[in-house]
């Protein structure tokens, strides 16, 4: 049986949506990069989560790949995701969050 490993691939150019853990939190994120070098990124506008920098998060690089893939594989990868109990999280601006506040990320259904 011939078992090739798939890579994933993402970019984190300024603007790229990533999915992340935050040290010592469970929840996985959305982040929007802010930062190429060193990379920096932001989960939400102001407060704690608005300025990340290494060592404050990984970066998931299979969910990141299926968020980045295209509009279907990033709904895929979010109900999924809703479907287990375990939403995305998010509050970026550029996202439609208007208050700041954290909220699951859904699908564009």
């Amino acid at each position: 049986m011939n078992m090739e490993k798939k890579e994933y691939t993402y970019t984190t150019n300024v603007g790229d949506y990533v999915v992340i853990w935050i040290t010592g939190n469970a929840v996985k994120y959305i982040a929007e990069i802010t930062q190429e070098e060193p990379l920096q990124m932001k989960v939400q506008e102001t407060g704690p989560f608005a300025y990340l920098k290494a060592g404050d998060f990984i970066v998931l690089t299979y969910e990141t790949s299926q968020i980045q893939e295209s509009q279907d594989a990033c709904d895929t990868l979010l109900k999924e995701y809703k479907d287990k109990g375990h939403p995305l999280i998010s509050g970026l601006a550029s996202l439609g969050i208007k208050d700041d506040n954290l909220y699951e990320m859904l699908t564009q259904e």
